[in-house]
């Protein structure tokens, strides 16, 4: 196993600064820290990762995130060289270097360095690297005023191919579709399946809701299965909202009365247009507000 750096509270006061960046425990400043350029994430994007946002300093769901990248790890034959424990200690290292109660962490362990080749057993031994920086809050338009999606061009992978529950570092299909939104002006894009189904957006999920009726994609349309999607399903039924997971097109999206994205560092986003069509009203409706502050509560909940 590779022996993780160490690193006291006391060499942590010093680095104490709004973002800090930890490569296998050596916690640095950014400019500071190095990877080699033999690394198989780098070579050919051989890793999985997972971001959470801590509230006064908890990172939330932090078992949930972590149990999802012992998935993604294992659904691409990687073993890890350290243990889960060390994980840990590592990622609240992190966080007691870094000023803030609003965390951005992002966990990222590549397959390792190694001989140029695509034979996994190449790799000696993982990469460790862990990215802790203050996140201010979002433009209050986002939640007041929503966002224009559009549905990309770009398909989303297919689950035989590079499987879109895995969250790996392979991400160059979700950068096409965020291109093509930017080019069009929009916030965010929405890729479809092979079948035309709405799958995801490019780094959060997608919900409508038809009545009183809140409806997202299931996991076999193709797409990662979010932990704040996950707590959505669950909280909504406990607080007796209609919930079902159903495949989307485009057409029963643009004529939803309300629209939204959920993500572990945006929690609930409406969207107010998707295209050249307005969802509902053009403006965030009251049942995605209202699953908000029911989310909100949970979030508050959690940490006390």
């Amino acid at each position: 196993m590779k022996r993780l750096g160490t690193f006291y509270l006391q060499d942590m006061r010093a680095f104490l600064s709004r973002e800090i960046i930890s490569v296998n425990g050596v916690i640095s400043k950014p400019g500071e820290t190095s990877i080699s350029v033999m690394d198989r994430g780098f070579l050919y994007g051989d890793s999985v990762y997972e971001v959470t946002l801590t509230y006064n300093r908890i990172p939330f769901l932090l078992d949930e995130h972590l149990d999802r990248l012992y998935r993604s790890a294992k659904s691409i034959y990687m073993d890890f060289s350290f243990t889960r424990e060390e994980l840990v200690s590592e990622i609240f290292k992190v966080v007691e270097a870094i000023e803030g109660d609003r965390l951005y962490i992002r966990i990222i362990v590549t397959r390792g360095e190694g001989e140029i080749n695509l034979d996994p057993a190449a790799a000696k031994s993982n990469n460790l690297v862990i990215i802790g920086r203050q996140l201010p809050e979002y433009p209050k338009s986002w939640y007041e005023e929503g966002v224009t999606l559009i549905v990309s061009d770009v398909l989303r992978n297919s689950k035989r191919s590079i499987d879109p529950g895995v969250k790996s570092g392979n991400y160059l299909n979700n950068v096409l579709a965020m291109a093509e939104a930017k080019e069009k002006g929009a916030f965010d894009a929405m890729m479809l399946n092979y079948k035309g189904n709405i799958t995801e957006g490019t780094t959060s999920n997608i919900w409508i809701v038809e009545g009183d009726h809140f409806i997202t994609p299931p996991l076999d349309a193709g797409l990662l299965g979010g932990i704040t999607r996950k707590s959505l399903l669950l909280l909504a039924s406990k607080n007796g909202l209609n919930v079902s997971e159903e495949n989307i097109t485009p057409e029963r999206l643009k004529k939803a009365d309300e629209c939204f994205l959920t993500s572990s560092t945006k929690e609930i986003v409406p969207i107010v247009k998707v295209d050249d069509s307005l969802i509902g009203s053009g403006k965030p409706g009251p049942k995605t507000q209202k699953l908000h502050q029911i989310y909100k509560q949970f979030v508050l909940d959690s940490i006390s």
